[in-house]
């Protein structure tokens, strides 16, 4: 005989009881309130206190009580929702034949094999791609009336190089060799990917899901070699595509191959290796607040993403255990709340197209809805499990029923999870959408990236809480701080805002990230801030993002060393201290930039120089400054929007013939 199954355990979903958090409160009262010292029963404050320790008793009950459809709907409130798994993805290389040029369409699969366990994990294509025979042999830059070849370091993992120079000056040239079969690829498309290195840089803003949308300030014009009789000069080439955004971003970038362009021998290279067909680019107009730093430029690449497309796959209707299927379960048998299974999932997000064809034959397009509560009895409306692969109808009242005898088609893409964080080099094989295999060479040089598994409801909790924390209204000066910070897509190290009620005007002056002393946006970067916190700012609030108004500080100084070291030596080292302190993202009291509006105090120099390993004492000291200040007191002030940089210093060094001590008396 069976022995009967005993009752689960039924957890006690309550954290806290009435009477801890009566005691809690009471042991808060001294902090909160020092004054009221009547903690008895008797006092009317313990009364309302135990008032509130029961209703949240109450409340931390029923909360305990929901069930995750429940919070699911709390989390559709806030706008938020677990997140489905993520598909990855990897740029693939293609390797073209000698014999001419081959068309990659979209959704192309390319397959890897996974080196632990032998599966097979597929991506597509997210573009078409002309794969061409063409050789990009030479990399050089023209900066400062010097020219340099970056072939090698473009080759090298690891190695960088500036295209535009470490200031990317107006006037500073960018050039590409190719060598190539005009025949054969004359009016082609030429794909061209740039790898920006950034692995030293901060992560680039983000606001919640918002897109980035950016001004460019930096111009550039790509021009191509022609040669005809006594004609010689660089044509205009004019780009079809620029993801790169004048390359501030990794992205690629594609042309059409001109039938007019001609080899030289790029001067002022001699060898016959330069003779090449050439490509420049050219700065017209400067603006980068990081000049690009290229790590390596790659033909025919394009980016695919794992998962793999189904279309027009005739679902299967899942029924109840208890009900006995009088249909067949490929088409609808018209009752409500059916729900029809795929034979692939998890289904990943936002690509699929879902048709009811009906027992005459017409079909018709249905939407995706999250739930049915604003759906009426005539909306063609369906829910989708993306996990499960299944997808729910309504009853006929929230939803529209498909008509009976209805077959149901899903076009959809399967796929997604940290399965397809593949490493480098193991896409081997390329097939057409049937799965038949391309003859073509292809691989991915870089491993993988962004494959997520489903959130779990605890996280997408977890996650909301953090979100709500983030500004999205401006209204104080700190919501237009952080907001203009998180601009997506720049990398705005430092902001700061001032209001001027009277003007009902806010000033936000912002310092973008920079490898330069001193940092200053470009008009670009300052748009693309202002209309960021434009969307987020309140209607009646006039806006102005400006630059910081820099002050140069210098400091001469007479400083007296410790013997056994190096005059030299020490006049460096001190230097170096004075310019790391006064510099506008990394100096100040804290480290953490220049506070905007900071006075520069003498007895903070004063320390910052004593500070220095092997001096002994400051015996001279005096600031000296260029820009919009005051001199008071021996200190430097600067207006509240103003950051300061470091100057050239002049600090004398004395070889001490007494003690420090001494000489103060």
């Amino acid at each position: 005989m069976a022995q009967p199954i005993s009752n689960l355990p039924i957890p006690d979903l309550d954290d806290k009881t009435f009477e801890e958090l009566v005691e809690e409160a009471r042991a808060r009262i001294p902090q909160y309130a020092p004054k009221w010292t009547d903690h008895n029963l008797s006092d009317p404050g313990i009364t309302f206190l135990e008032l509130f320790a029961w209703l949240a008793e109450m409340q931390i009950y029923s909360l305990n009580q929901l069930p995750d459809r429940n919070y699911l709907k709390f989390l559709k409130l806030l706008n938020e929702k677990p997140q489905p798994a993520t598909p990855a993805k990897v740029d693939v290389t293609f390797t073209a034949s000698k014999n001419g040029s081959v068309t990659i369409p979209k959704d192309t699969q390319v397959i890897a094999r996974e080196s632990a366990t032998g599966e097979e994990i597929v991506f597509e294509t997210d573009a078409a791609v002309e794969v061409l025979p063409v050789n990009l042999a030479k990399i050089v830059s023209f900066v400062d009336l010097k020219y340099t070849d970056h072939t090698d370091a473009n080759n090298r993992v690891g190695v960088f190089y500036h295209a535009f120079g470490e200031k990317a000056q107006a006037g500073s040239i960018f050039y590409l060799g190719f060598n190539l079969d005009l025949e054969k690829v004359s009016g082609k498309e030429m794909t061209i990917t740039v790898y920006l290195y950034e692995t030293d840089l901060p992560l680039r803003g983000q606001h919640g899901q918002e897109s980035p949308q950016i001004f460019p300030s930096a111009e550039l014009v790509w021009e191509y070699w022609h040669e005809e009789e006594e004609t010689k000069k660089w044509v205009t080439l004019e780009l079809k595509k620029d993801d790169t955004i004048v390359l501030t971003k990794n992205g690629r970038i594609s042309f059409v191959i001109p039938s007019d362009i001609t080899r030289q021998i790029l001067p002022p290279f001699l060898e016959e290796e330069y003779n090449l067909f050439w490509v420049r680019c050219k700065i017209v107009k400067e603006g980068y607040e990081i000049p690009p730093r290229i790590d390596t430029i790659k033909l025919n690449t394009i980016s695919a993403t794992q998962g793999q497309t189904v279309k027009d796959e005739i679902l299967t209707r899942k029924d109840e255990e208890t009900f006995k299927p009088i249909f067949d379960k490929t088409i609808s048998s018209g009752l409500s709340y059916q729900v029809f299974q795929s034979k692939n999932y998890p289904i990943i997000a936002g690509i699929q197209a879902l048709t009811v064809q009906g027992p005459n034959g017409d079909s018709n397009i249905w939407e995706e809805r999250d739930d049915f509560d604003a759906s009426g009895p005539g909306d063609n409306h369906y829910i989708l499990h993306l996990t499960e692969g299944e997808i729910e109808f309504g009853d006929g009242v929230n939803g529209c029923i498909p008509p009976k005898g209805s077959e149901i088609k899903l076009t959809y893409r399967f796929g997604g999870g940290e399965i397809g964080n593949i490493n480098a080099k193991t896409i081997y094989r390329a097939c057409d959408e049937a799965g038949n295999p391309i003859q073509i060479e292809v691989e991915n040089e870089l491993q993988a990236s962004g494959g997520k598994e489903e959130e779990s409801l605890e996280v997408a909790q977890a996650q909301v809480r953090k979100d709500l924390k983030i500004p999205y209204r401006a209204v104080t000066a700190e919501d237009y701080k952080s907001i203009a910070k998180d601009t997506p897509g720049l990398r705005v190290a430092r902001a700061y805002a001032a209001p001027y009620p009277e003007e009902n005007l806010v000033k936000v002056a912002v310092v973008p990230y920079s490898l330069l002393e001193r940092p200053t946006p470009s008009q670009g970067f300052l748009n693309t801030v202002c209309r960021h916190l434009d969307k987020h700012r309140l209607l009646t609030t006039n806006l102005n993002v400006i630059p910081p108004e820099y002050v140069q500080v210098s400091v001469d100084a007479e400083v007296r060393i410790k013997p056994q070291n190096e005059p030299e030596a020490m006049q460096e080292k001190i230097e170096t201290a004075l310019k790391n302190f006064l510099h506008p993202l990394t100096g100040g009291p804290d480290g953490d930039g220049w506070p905007f509006g900071r006075s520069v105090y003498q007895s903070e120099i004063y320390a910052v120089i004593e500070g220095v390993t092997g001096v002994d004492c400051v015996t001279r000291l005096a600031l000296r400054a260029a820009g919009n200040y005051k001199y008071k007191d021996g200190n430097i002030d600067i207006l509240p929007l103003s950051l300061v940089y470091s100057g050239t210093h002049n600090i004398e060094i004395r070889v001490p013939e007494t003690v420090c001590k001494t000489i103060r008396r």
